[in-house]
């Protein structure tokens, strides 16, 4: 969060998920004001503001500090993410809370609770509003909302992956995945378990906000097809898979002995997209999922924004957070999902791989919409960038998005590289020193900028003025076996080298 941004959000007020506190409070009254927003929906709490949005400033206190008093106090339970901001007016800490499955007490009894005006405190044993929706039995709901193909094809699903669970009978499945649970003595169906397992006459009663909306687009006016579709989660993620597949185009790209397949939008990825936009949409809105299909992106819209904390800014190095824990530890189990995260670092990495642009977030008050963009194939880039991970290795995450973005804007400084990498400048210009040592980046003035190396081909022409052994061309470029006999081939095939010798004896030269 920028200065600006936040005088903007100041402006606003303080509402159910945004407490402004000033900085003389005691630990104990930070603890219980933190713990009532955890105890609500959670949000934001900035400390060093007065209640009409004035910076009183909160230069005296460390993170560090707030951290471990919150932490002790809340007996481990609330452990917040704190930012430090700076400007003008001075400085402020934003905690960013999360929301709690459990009640936060704050002494013996206590538990505050934020209702958006005051702070107040819940009985001992009260249950907390609003827990997780999906893991809630609706009223209306029953064993005979389930489909039992439904069912079928879940157990056909952990089957595949070799799941112990999959020899349990129905109910002791359905029990085990989080998707029914007891209610006076009667087995009855979870949100989470209606959305994996409903009939689509039981959504459209109970959960019609299950619905999702697929567009395609030929241009940016209007759409040329439309289809809208109520049915279980495994069900409508085939759906829309081939909906997608059958406008996907795919180009086949030669790298060496490898033949890549470039679609305009990837299998992987839109599937991590569309599994985001299901597991931490906000299912008690009544609005539902939309998919946009362009030639030239894919847009993936859900209602609900962020868990608290997350930015557009920080979502790819921020620890993960669930908005709906019932249903993502069910797809979990049922192998969709990674419990240790969101995917996000899997749609960076693949998009880059390709020459692609990041995912872009677009967070609205009361939705989020996720972009991935399909640019022109620039084949030169997607080969070389292969041929230099065969020489290295495969890049990791950072190495593609500081390429990645220095290829888009040319060149960079620090500080826009860290803004690029999610990382602090520290961490980023480690990230670069070592780009540099292998010879990805330069840096000239400050800024850093793709290096302009020689392609490995002109580099090993030059080198076999004189004739040379494959393992003296490994030797020089620091290829593997694989890579420089490849690279070797190739220039035969187009006639720029020859072979001389055969067996042990054989040596390369340019021609």
């Amino acid at each position: 969060m920028t200065w600006e941004e936040l005088l903007e959000r100041l402006a606003q007020g303080q509402d159910e998920r945004t407490l402004f506190l000033p900085p003389d409070l005691s630990p104990e009254e930070l603890a219980r004001y933190a713990a009532g927003l955890a105890n609500h929906k959670g949000g934001t709490l900035f400390l060093g503001v007065g209640p009409d949005g004035k910076v009183l400033g909160a230069s005296d206190i460390h993170p560090l500090q707030v951290t471990h008093a919150l932490f002790e106090l809340t007996q481990g339970l609330l452990l917040p993410y704190v930012e430090a901001l700076e400007g003008p007016g001075g400085r402020v800490l934003a905690l960013h809370v999360p929301q709690s499955p459990a009640a936060i007490a704050v002494g013996a009894g206590r538990v505050p609770f934020w209702d958006g005006r005051r702070l107040t405190e819940l009985r001992m044993g009260q249950a907390l509003p609003e827990p997780d929706f999906t893991a809630q039995v609706l009223p209306a709901a029953s064993l005979s909302d389930l489909d039992p193909v439904e069912v079928l094809r879940l157990r056909r699903i952990l089957e595949e992956r070799g799941s112990a669970l999959a020899a349990l009978p129905d109910l002791e499945l359905l029990f085990a995945l989080g998707l029914l649970e007891r209610v006076e003595g009667e087995a009855r169906p979870t949100v989470a378990g209606l959305l994996l397992a409903g009939t689509p006459l039981a959504l459209r009663r109970l959960l019609p906000q299950a619905e999702v909306s697929y567009y395609f687009h030929e241009d940016e006016e209007g759409y040329t097809f439309r289809e809208d579709f109520l049915r279980s989660i495994p069900a409508l993620l085939e759906r829309l898979r081939d909906l997608i597949q059958a406008r996907n185009r795919v180009r086949y790209l030669t790298v060496g002995l490898f033949r890549l397949e470039v679609w305009d939008f990837d299998q992987e990825v839109y599937r991590e997209a569309l599994l985001n936009a299901l597991v931490h949409r906000d299912w008690q809105s009544r609005d539902a999922i939309q998919v946009h299909h362009h030639r030239d992106r894919l847009e993936i819209s859900n209602p609900g924004g962020f868990p608290p904390g997350i930015t557009p800014e920080n979502v790819l190095r921020h620890p993960p957070k669930r908005r709906n824990p019932r249903l993502a530890e069910a797809l979990y189990r049922l192998g969709y999902v990674e419990r240790a995260g969101s995917g996000v670092d899997k749609m960076y990495r693949l998009l880059l791989k390709y020459g692609k642009e990041p995912p872009e977030y677009r967070l609205y008050p009361e939705a989020l919409t996720l972009v991935l963009y399909n640019p022109e194939l620039d084949e030169g880039f997607v080969r070389e960038l292969a041929e230099v991970q065969e020489r290295f290795g495969a890049f990791s995450l950072d190495h593609l998005i500081a390429v990645g973005y220095l290829r888009r804007v040319e060149e960079a400084t620090l500080a826009e590289l860290s803004r690029a990498l999610q990382l602090p400048e520290e961490a980023s210009r480690k990230v670069l020193s070592r780009m540099e040592r292998m010879g990805l980046v330069r840096r000239e003035g400050g800024r850093y900028r793709l290096a302009q190396r020689d392609s490995l081909a002109e580099r090993v022409l030059a080198f076999l003025e004189t004739p040379r052994s494959r393992r003296e061309v490994e030797a020089l470029l620091g290829l593997r076996p694989r890579a420089a006999l490849a690279l070797l081939n190739r220039l035969l095939r187009e006639g720029r080298a020859e072979r001389v010798g055969r067996g042990a004896a054989t040596r390369y030269r340019r021609r």
